[in-house]
């Protein structure tokens, strides 16, 4: 073999060397990412497992840390290996408090793991879209909503009906009233077992209240015996007795200075009657039926009340009239 072919033999063989050893490493080695949380390695290996370039890197896994893919994985070019490192929430529910290791991102995703049921109207806080972070606190407040029904009584009304035909003063139940009766319904929430709300959702009326009817006098005049039309101001019965200025009605002599002088220091006379002035004040001027018109000028120690002392000029009379019921209308 020619000098010159020799040489040309060598350095092919050399070429086809170098050729056969770039395939192998770069079939051998890998270009793979490792995503840990937020941060991103890129490294180029010769590992054959996720689990061996993870040793390689010097990155450990923890206990409750996920690895996708799995660890036992054999390692491919462009590969992304994902390390959730897992953290610790408090969880508040139920009236209790624990620690919860977790890898999970959300609030939701969090429940959902742990299979912690919350319904619609619960709430949570934070949000179920909230993104954990180490040492977060969730809450569930339990939300309950119940229909508690109470009855409540309807009032009356009491109607008034002035009567011209009755004497003003004068009332008369017409119709007793009577209270209904009504159902009502409310939505009760509550939070964690409190109430936190009511509200009312219907009101359904049991029974209708009956409304009491009084009836009322208006008529404030009478036709005295004498045929005169006279308004008066109140009207009553009263029990009526009789009285004259001497010593066994009054105790006082002739001789005694207030002997026939009124409480109103006028002279007693036919046509004046004792009354007590917190019924009938004192100087009123007073109509008794079947008698005539008095003036009220005076009092007495008995007359107390619907009470009346006539005066009269003897004391034959005053025993004669006894003690009569008698109406009396007070004059305007």
């Amino acid at each position: 073999m020619s000098r010159s072919k020799k040489y040309i033999y060598i350095l092919t063989t050399i070429a086809f060397f170098i050729l056969c050893t770039t395939g192998i490493y770069q079939a051998l080695n890998k270009n793979v990412k490792i995503r840990v949380q937020d941060e991103v390695i890129a490294v180029s290996t010769f590992s054959k497992t996720v689990e061996d370039v993870l040793k390689e890197n010097n990155i450990s896994i923890q206990k409750d840390d996920k690895v996708l893919p799995d660890i036992d994985t054999k390692l491919k070019d462009g590969m992304e290996i994902v390390i959730k490192r897992a953290f610790d929430v408090k969880l508040v529910s139920d009236g209790e408090e624990k620690v919860i290791t977790t890898i999970e991102q959300t609030v939701e995703d969090l429940l959902k793991q742990n299979n912690i049921y919350f319904s619609e109207i619960d709430k949570i806080f934070p949000s179920l879209d909230h993104k954990l972070q180490p040492g977060d606190e969730v809450k569930i407040v339990r939300v309950t909503e119940r229909i508690v029904k109470e009855t409540k009584e309807i009032p009356f009304v009491v109607n008034t009906v002035y009567d011209d035909n009755l004497e003003i003063g004068k009332v008369i139940n017409v119709q007793k009233g009577s209270v209904g009766k009504k159902e009502l319904a409310y939505k009760v929430i509550e939070e964690d077992g409190k109430e936190v709300n009511r509200i009312l959702v219907s009101e359904t009326v049991v029974k209708e209240p009956k409304n009491e009817i009084i009836k009322k006098g208006s008529k404030n005049f009478i036709i005295t015996s004498r045929g005169e039309r006279r308004t008066f101001t109140k009207s009553m019965t009263v029990t009526a007795t009789a009285y004259t200025a001497g010593y066994q009605c009054t105790g006082k002599t002739p001789s005694h200075p207030q002997y026939g002088i009124t409480s109103l220091g006028t002279r007693v006379r036919p046509g004046v009657i004792a009354v007590d002035p917190k019924v009938i004040p004192l100087g009123s001027t007073v109509y008794i039926e079947s008698m005539g018109i008095y003036r009220a000028e005076d009092t007495g120690g008995a007359v107390k009340g619907n009470k009346i002392d006539i005066y009269m000029e003897s004391l034959e009379k005053a025993r004669r009239f006894g003690r009569r019921t008698l109406k009396i209308y007070v004059l305007k």
